[in-house]
C-alpha cells in the first residue's frame, strides 16, 4: 500500500469515528433565550445539532411559580430530524418562563441545559 492509500484509510477512520462521537446539543430555538415577546407563543421550538431519542428525552416549560407549563407532548419534526415541538398551554400572561432540556443523542450520550424568555404587557 503506497504512503497516501495508507494517508487515505488512515483520514477516512477517524472520519468515521469522529462522527460516530457525535453528540446532540442546542443550535437555536424558538423563542431565543433571553426573547422579550408580547404574547406567549403556542409552541417550544428547539433545534439540536444532531437527531436526538424523543422518547428518552425531556423538554420542560415553567412558570416563575414552578408549575410546569407545557402540554408534555415532546415530538420530532417529521421533515427536520434535528427539531423537536413541544406545545404549551394558553393564556399564560405576562412573567418569566425557563426551558430546560435533556437530550439523549443517537448514540445515547446526555446533554442538559436550560434557558428563558419573557412575556411583557
Amino acid at each position: 500500500m503506497s504512503h497516501l492509500s495508507a494517508l487515505a484509510a488512515a483520514l477516512t477512520l477517524l472520519a468515521l469515528q469522529t462522527s460516530a462521537l457525535a453528540h446532540s446539543t442546542l443550535d437555536r430555538s424558538e423563542p431565543k433565550d433571553g426573547a422579550i415577546l408580547k404574547e406567549l407563543p403556542n409552541e417550544i421550538r428547539i433545534w439540536f445539532t444532531e437527531p436526538i431519542k424523543v422518547g428518552l428525552s425531556t423538554v420542560e416549560a415553567r412558570n416563575e411559580a414552578g408549575h410546569q407549563i407545557d402540554r408534555q407532548d415532546l415530538r420530532a419534526d417529521k421533515k427536520e430530524p434535528v427539531l423537536v415541538s413541544l406545545s404549551l398551554l394558553p393564556n399564560l400572561g405576562v412573567g418569566t418562563y425557563r426551558v430546560s432540556w435533556t437530550a439523549v443523542a443517537q448514540d445515547m450520550h446526555v446533554s442538559k441545559g436550560s434557558y428563558s424568555f419573557r412575556i411583557t404587557p
